[in-house]
């Protein structure tokens, strides 16, 4: 097992509850799998940045701090979770709705 680092710890204090949210049915869900699964992997999954708007204060500095780690640091969101790896159970979740080609298909592009 690989520990984390203090600095990757603090972080998925942080992130955790925006996971927690992409997995429920709540009016944040979609916003927060967007954000999750776009920097995961980006080139299948994009982020509606008017979406954020829907995240309370708390979700919406979770979202920016895995940006954040992403660009500033190279940090893979999945690094955060080594023992319980989210996002294979986010694709499938949102997969479908929230794929690139899905929702070219629904705006007409």
């Amino acid at each position: 097992m690989r520990l984390l680092s203090k600095i990757h710890q603090e972080a998925r204090q942080v992130v955790q509850p925006l996971v927690d949210v992409a997995l429920s049915d709540t009016g944040g869900a979609e916003a927060a799998a967007q954000v999750l699964l776009s920097c995961h992997d980006g080139g299948t999954y994009h982020l509606c940045v008017r979406d954020l708007c829907v995240l309370d204060d708390r979700l919406y500095q979770a979202a920016m701090l895995i940006i954040r780690l992403r660009v500033e640091h190279g940090i893979e969101p999945h690094e955060l979770f080594v023992n319980d790896n989210p996002f294979p159970t986010l694709a499938k979740r949102w997969g479908d709705h929230l794929h690139i080609v899905s929702r070219g298909e629904r705006y007409g592009c």
